[in-house]
């Protein structure tokens, strides 16, 4: 487990009030300098890079590199960088997007958002927040049904998916699982305590919790929950039953979770 860890920022938007900003995709050759040769020729007019991302697969002969540059004061039009850096021998491509207006750029040349080669979307953890308030203010001890329900077909989902993927089953691939939940943002999974049919998990700042932190006299996880009996019940080939003995959302350091197999 890592000791530090830091914030990752998706290549989305930039907002400053008197900023000018351009996006840049750029498909390069998969060789070892290609990003430093480009970055050298635009540090060279005074370019800062902002955010970005860089998309390698080592099978592959060509990369793509997507990043927001800032133009603020800069006499020099996208369009003539777009070409100079065309001309670069390591270059294939050089693509540009400008802003929607003066200070905000907004990423218009990638679609759709793949995560470890998946389809996904993005929302914000307040917005979950919200729509799991919602379902108990309209469903009561129904919505805590209904989400554990789709967290146990999540968790069977992602297992049957792992096992397929790596070619892997049981310990190893509910590792991968649990690696890939933080890598996601949901939360830092760690396994704290593993038996025979019994493992103790906690998750620091679990998304599903987050947004009630501190306002509640009892365990809030319904989703998370069910996705963890899921993947368990699908890995192990057991039936698992996993309760939450620890909660953000009733004040706890972490949400902590005892799954036992039978």
């Amino acid at each position: 487990m890592a000791d530090r860890r830091y914030p990752k920022d998706f290549l989305c938007s930039i907002y400053s009030k008197d900023g000018m900003f351009v996006q840049f995709v750029v498909r390069i050759k998969n060789v070892p300098g290609a990003i430093a040769k480009v970055s050298s020729n635009l540090a060279a007019k005074g370019i800062n890079i902002l955010s970005g991302f860089h998309a390698a697969n080592p099978a592959e002969e060509e990369a793509i590199w997507g990043f927001f540059i800032d133009f603020t004061g800069l006499d020099l039009k996208p369009e003539d960088l777009a070409k100079e850096i065309e001309g670069l021998d390591v270059v294939l491509e050089a693509k540009f997007s400008p802003p929607m207006f003066d200070g905000l750029i907004i990423d218009e040349l990638f679609f759709p958002l793949m995560v470890l080669g998946e389809r996904s979307v993005v929302m914000r953890v307040e917005t979950f927040g919200e729509m799991f308030r919602r379902l108990y203010e309209r469903f009561g001890s129904g919505a805590a049904a209904i989400l554990y329900e789709m967290g146990l077909a999540a968790g069977e989902n992602k297992a049957k998916s792992v096992v397929k993927k790596y070619g892997v089953n049981g310990l190893k691939a509910l590792q991968i699982i649990l690696a890939e939940r933080a890598a996601k943002g949901w939360g830092i999974p760690n396994i704290v305590n593993r038996k025979k049919l019994e493992t103790t998990i906690t998750v620091q700042d679990l998304f599903e919790c987050l947004p009630f932190k501190g306002r509640h006299n009892k365990a809030h996880s319904q989703f998370f929950r069910g996705y963890l009996t899921g993947a368990l019940s699908q890995l192990f080939n057991k039936k698992a039953s996993v309760t939450e003995v620890e909660c953000i959302a009733k004040g706890n350091p972490n949400c902590k979770f005892i799954s036992r197999l039978s």
